[in-house]
């Protein structure tokens, strides 16, 4: 069976009639299977797929289990048998699961634009897959003659169709300053009847080169019939190509770009001969663009078209049809620059100071946008989330229940990345309480629990050992009493390491928490991440123990200091403060009003409040009253820990 993507790409006009997508069966996924934890078995893997191993496998299952370094490689796209009239004689089917895992240093530059190879990328084309949770890093140099007529180019694959891309990132960097292509560059060069959703570019593209016939997108070259949806993209583009876009570079025939952002600088050059687009540079017949936002610099010192530019647009530079849509879309504003020079309305105009407010967030999202707040700048996408199945054994156990985070849930469930606290309870079964940890890694999404049936005299005996215990129970710190009311906050909190006592076992319950120990606290709650930010803070050195959960806490939006340079770590924190930390650490979410006489409805705090009440986290500290300016003490910071959990 021979594939024919390149005469797809020379016909644009055509009607292509194309097999729909097979679903991907789930069943038997164990016994198809090929894991890859090293380079070798990569360029097994790929020789597999060149011999026609994988063609129309949409069973088959190939699972990354290691980051791989690629270094010296010169690299040849996974199927890259072509004959000589440019059809793909054999391809990748199935899903190819990334698990989080990154190939770095991979160097596209030596073969990139031989004949042998019209389609280009990690893949070359692949027909009826899955592709997920995989990072590319590497470059891509044009350095050889263009030998080929046409290069499709997508650093994960040249071409997609009928297939889904997702959770993927590209950190690739494109460079062409002297030589003649055409074709596409983007993470997918060519999407065709495909889902393209929840990935990233971060590398640059520079095509300094005037071209004829090249669509450049950071997300997706060209896009036919498919959905770019939850997609970002923070790399810059310099390009004089005919269709340039931040995230689609021509947006064809009812494809979509749905919830994506682009903050990424854009640089176009020439004349104005050319379509360039914060969003995608040009849209066609029965396109949709909605929910969207480009908030990236635009850099015209290089362009000499002449005002006002009809092919560039905060949004979209060219229309080729009337019948796009266009619904709640912003563009960082740009003298001279509109939303797009066709359709005006493409897109609202805000400042780039406003983009990172609020007040912007509330607007989009009041709109139909799904994004997150980042009080650090423009808004982030939502988290992608997993699949996750429980599998719970015995298979015969009646009424099983399945709480994740103490919420009653569906099975499967989709869970963001993150460690949660599972109970599952059945009919004559002990009850069964343990953390699990769900990533990117296809192994985590399917758990497996085992339930332990209960003894006939259960009742009788587990009352007894229950009496006994909480006799003989003792408590960590001897300042804490087995009664108190945070005695279970704390136990649980020197449990999971997040505090050990202030020393001289003794935990200090009435003592005020400062803004270091709060960070701490909740740094270390959420697993004592390694975040990579830029910190700037005099007054927090580096090497004291509050050092990394600071950092981690402003890379999170959770806090942004007292000041542009000042923490204050030694600073006592209010009940206030607390709960809006630990209101932004769990995503902000909405909840009704407190209905505290002493919160006002304007307060920094207001909506904080509202959730830590709604959720049992705190009841205030008298009838009608929250305390916000009172000191939080430590035995009341960890109780909050502990209820939020």
């Amino acid at each position: 069976m021979k594939k024919k993507l390149l005469s797809l790409l020379l016909a644009l006009c055509l009607v292509m009639a194309l097999v729909p997508m097979t679903a991907f069966a789930e069943e038997n996924e164990q016994s198809n299977k090929t894991s890859i934890t090293t380079v070798d078995e990569l360029l097994q893997f790929a020789k597999a797929v060149d011999n026609g191993e994988y063609d129309d496998k949409t069973d088959a299952v190939v699972s990354l289990d290691a980051d791989l370094d690629l270094t010296g490689v010169a690299w040849k796209p996974i199927g890259s048998v072509f004959d000589g009239d440019g059809n793909l004689l054999h391809y990748f089917s199935g899903k190819f699961y990334g698990n989080g895992h990154t190939i770095s240093n991979l160097d596209f530059s030596k073969n990139y634009g031989k004949t042998e190879y019209p389609s280009f990328g990690f893949f070359s084309e692949v027909y009826g897959a899955e592709i997920s949770g995989l990072t590319i890093q590497g470059k891509l140099d044009v350095s050889n003659p263009a030998e080929a007529e046409y290069v499709v180019f997508g650093t994960v694959a040249g071409g997609a169709v009928d297939s889904k891309i997702s959770d993927c990132v590209s950190d690739v960097s494109f460079t062409d300053t002297d030589k003649y292509i055409n074709g596409t560059a983007a993470l997918c060069g060519w999407a065709i009847n495909s889902t393209i959703e929840h990935c990233q570019n971060k590398g640059n593209f520079s095509i300094t080169t005037d071209t004829t016939s090249l669509q450049m997108g950071g997300i997706v070259g060209l896009a036919q019939n498919s959905t770019v949806q939850y997609c970002a993209n923070t790399g810059d583009m310099t390009s004089w190509t005919p269709c340039t876009g931040g995230i689609v570079g021509q947006l064809f025939q009812n494809s979509k770009i749905i919830n994506c952002y682009s903050t990424g600088k854009i640089v176009p050059l020439g004349k104005g001969t050319t379509d360039f687009g914060g969003i995608a540079g040009t849209v066609g017949a029965g396109t949709e663009i909605r929910h969207c936002y480009f908030a990236g610099e635009v850099d015209l010192s290089q362009y000499t078209a002449t005002t006002p530019y009809k092919r560039l647009g905060g949004i979209a530079g060219g229309v080729s049809s009337d019948t796009p849509v266009f619904e709640n879309n912003y563009f960082v504003k740009t003298e001279n620059v509109p939303a797009c020079f066709k359709y005006q309305d493409a897109g609202t105009e805000k400042t780039l100071d406003f983009m990172k407010t609020e007040d912007f967030f509330n607007e989009i999202t009041a709109a139909g946008g799904n994004y997150r707040f980042n009080s650090n700048g423009t808004p982030l996408l939502p988290a992608p989330k997993y699949t996750v199945s429980f599998v719970v054994t015995p298979a015969e156990l009646a009424n099983v229940v399945i709480k994740v985070n103490g919420q009653e849930v569906a099975n499967p469930v989709d869970l963001e990345a993150g460690t949660y606290t599972v109970e599952v309870n059945a009919d004559n079964c002990e009850v069964f309480n343990s953390n699990i940890t769900i990533t990117a890694d296809t192994a985590t999404h399917t758990q497996t629990i085992a339930m332990t049936y209960l003894p006939s005299d259960y009742t009788m005996f587990i009352g007894a050992i229950a009496a006994f215990l909480k006799e003989v129970e003792t408590s960590p710190f001897s300042d804490v009493s087995t009664s108190a009311y945070y005695y279970e906050a704390v136990k649980w909190a020197q449990e999971k390491g997040i505090t050990g006592g202030i020393g001289n076992g003794l935990f200090g319950p009435n003592q005020p928490c400062t803004r270091a120990q709060i960070v701490t606290f909740l740094w270390r709650a959420a697993g004592s991440p390694v975040v990579n930010y830029a910190m700037n803070m005099s007054d927090v050195p580096e090497g004291s123990y509050y050092a990394e959960a600071v950092r981690w806490a402003l890379s999170e939006g959770i806090t942004t200091g007292t000041s542009a340079k000042t923490f204050s770590p030694d600073a006592t924190v209010t009940r206030a403060q607390v709960v809006t930390f630990l209101w932004r650490a769990n995503d902000q979410p909405a909840a009704g009003n407190s209905g505290f006489l002493d919160v006002s409805s304007n307060a920094y705090y207001a909506r904080a409040v509202d959730w830590a009440f709604a959720n049992g986290i705190t009841t205030g500290v008298d009838y009608g009253a929250f305390g916000p300016d009172t000191a939080c003490t430590r035995a009341q910071i960890v109780t909050f820990l502990y209820r939020a959990r």
